[in-house]
């Protein structure tokens, strides 16, 4: 068999022609990609909103959380700085009364207390009290002056030109009283790890 092409047609109305369908094709091929173009950026649009509610719900939510639990993050923060402050002072803790006991038995009869101080950072100590003679300041003078954790025992002139029912202040220097007196050091302190 055969195959016999014939071409009735002129050249230029077959080239209008093939013109034609080219145009065609090519006007269809950019339809299709408009309509796929278009598909995806609907798709793409209504999956930028539904994300964007979503993300404002998560946002709504996670500040309704935060004002719901603020108080108990309060709580918390207050009970953490509290412990840290009583870990702090027991760290620091150096016991008094041993000393004040000393001072204490060392006190005569004829002495009369009236107020006590310490100042554990400044290393002074201060009694104020009544004595019954000058002689028993003086005898007290020299009892506080051989402890062995006070020195520099001072009392002012002025005070010894009673000779009955003398008030007295003495100001003392402390020795080796500080916030930490001889004790040993700290254990250590367990790592806690925080999670993030």
């Amino acid at each position: 068999m055969m195959n016999i092409d014939l071409n009735l047609l002129p050249v230029m109305k077959k080239n209008r022609l093939e013109y034609v369908v080219n145009f065609l094709l090519i006007k269809d091929i950019l339809e299709l990609i408009i309509f796929i173009g278009s598909i995806l950026a609907t798709t793409l649009i209504w999956g930028w909103i539904f994300l964007e509610k979503d993300f404002a719900i998560l946002a709504e939510s996670a500040a309704a959380i935060n004002r719901e639990y603020y108080t108990y993050n309060q709580d918390v923060k207050n009970i953490n700085n509290l412990i840290r402050s009583i870990n702090l002072a027991n760290q620091n803790f150096a016991p008094v009364t041993p000393k004040l006991k000393e001072l204490i038995n060392s006190l005569p009869y004829d002495i009369k207390i009236n107020s006590l101080s310490i100042n554990r950072p400044a290393q002074t100590l201060t009694i104020n009290g009544t004595a019954i003679t000058r002689s028993a300041l003086l005898r007290y003078q020299d009892v506080l002056n051989q402890i062995t954790w006070i020195s520099k025992v001072e009392t002012p002139a002025s005070q010894l030109f009673q000779k009955e029912n003398v008030n007295f202040e003495f100001k003392a220097q402390l020795k080796n009283l500080s916030l930490k007196d001889n004790l040993p050091p700290p254990a250590k302190k367990p790592v806690i790890k925080e999670e993030e």
